[in-house]
């Protein structure tokens, strides 16, 4: 739990990428509309998944401004959305295996040189950038620390984020991209103590957050904000799907998927938020356009979205009644798992329990019975899945 806790504060630390105004006595670079112009198409290369074409735009950016951590920072912020569109590849050859690691050591050299060269304007008297990058970058070093499970380095790190975050807090500056910052720590802080009530100790004390008031700075970034209206925007999404607010949700996944069309994430959700909103036809859809990028080899459709996307066809097909349709869809979504070497997976065992709900209602019993025994073989004997399984059986003689 309390390395849960860790990832989760690493996870708010990371996210607080809100660029602030300089003090009087120093110019910073990030008040100049030229430069903001310029790393923001890059920016908007990088979320779209143009990795190539952004990065060039940021060694650019590393020629001209040697000295400011800001274009290195963002190079390594691309390296950062490159892991991103990997992640969770499910199986993984040894090729593969070997890219991530190699993407694992640019985005933490990076971070590296971020730090020191924070630390350089930090001393020089640059204090806001100063430390503005230091809890960035340590943050989203202590980030993929986290999900490597190097817990005692992500912890170093994450202890160093804080600090400088902390620092970055107290200047009260009334501008959209600190609301954004606000606004995650408001809401997350607030949510950790919900969803692990075993953690209230240790979150009492920092700051009392409060959920309403971080939805309203989220969203103040999200429409007002120059830096972080996509991130704004993408936390909003997750926040309202969590909450069941599908009609916001799915609005906002709408428009991020079709700014940036090429962005497997934002792709993902909103074809999970039209399946869940009913619209089924648009759903087919973007499974379709999923699957389509899988097979060409797209960045970001791996194994695991199109086993997703294949439950997702799977359970259309049943509520049309086109029964073979979707036993079809259900087992191509139990072979992908099995790639995946995973089958306690989710989606997995709804597919083998409405495979045997299927069977059991077309009185092929003996199929029926074998795909409930493997729901009740792969999950916990008190999951409802595994006790509705045992219930079918019960009435197979």
């Amino acid at each position: 739990m309390k390395k849960k806790f860790i990832l989760l504060l690493l996870f708010i630390v990371s996210y607080n990428i809100h660029l602030y105004p300089q003090n009087d006595t120093l110019k910073s670079i990030l008040s100049d509309i030229d430069i903001q112009i310029e790393s923001t198409n890059a920016i908007n290369k990088m979320y779209n998944f143009n990795f190539d074409e952004a990065e060039k735009e940021f060694t650019w950016l590393i020629d001209e401004y040697k000295n400011h951590p800001l274009p290195i920072f963002l190079l390594g912020l691309s390296k950062w959305w490159r892991i991103e569109a990997e992640v969770n590849q499910g199986i993984e050859s040894e090729g593969e295996a070997k890219q991530k690691n190699n993407l694992d050591n640019q985005f933490l050299l990076l971070m590296d040189k971020s730090i020191l060269l924070s630390k350089k304007i930090y001393e020089d008297g640059n204090k806001i950038d100063g430390a503005f990058f230091l809890a960035a970058s340590y943050g989203f070093k202590g980030r993929l620390l986290s999900e490597r499970k190097n817990w005692r380095k992500a912890a170093f790190s994450g202890k160093n984020a804080l600090k400088y975050l902390k620092e970055i807090r107290k200047e009260d500056y009334l501008i959209p991209e600190i609301a954004f910052g606000n606004g995650l720590f408001n809401y997350y802080s607030i949510w950790i103590s919900d969803k692990y009530p075993i953690l209230k100790p240790i979150v009492s004390f920092f700051p009392k957050g409060n959920k309403i008031k971080g939805i309203e700075q989220l969203d103040n970034a999200a429409k007002n904000s120059f830096y972080t209206r996509t991130e704004a925007q993408y936390f909003l999404m997750r926040i309202f799907s969590e909450e069941n607010k599908l009609s916001k949700a799915l609005q906002i996944s709408n428009y991020l998927h079709n700014t940036y069309p090429m962005n497997s994430i934002f792709h993902r959700y909103y074809t999970q938020l039209l399946y869940r909103s009913g619209y089924f036809d648009e759903c087919e859809i973007q499974l379709n356009e999923l699957l389509k990028n899988y097979l060409n080899n797209i960045l970001g459709y791996n194994v695991n979205v199109v086993r997703n996307a294949h439950f997702f066809k799977a359970e259309i097909e049943r509520k049309k009644l086109n029964i073979e349709s979707a036993k079809e869809n259900y087992l191509k979504s139990i072979e992908y798992s099995i790639q995946m070497k995973n089958q306690r997976l989710g989606y997995t065992l709804y597919s083998y329990y409405y495979l045997g709900k299927l069977e059991y209602d077309n009185r092929n019993f003996k199929t029926s019975k074998q795909y409930f025994k493997m729901v009740i073989r792969l999950s916990k004997r008190k999951e409802k899945i595994n006790i509705d399984s045992r219930n079918y059986l019960s009435k197979i003689k």
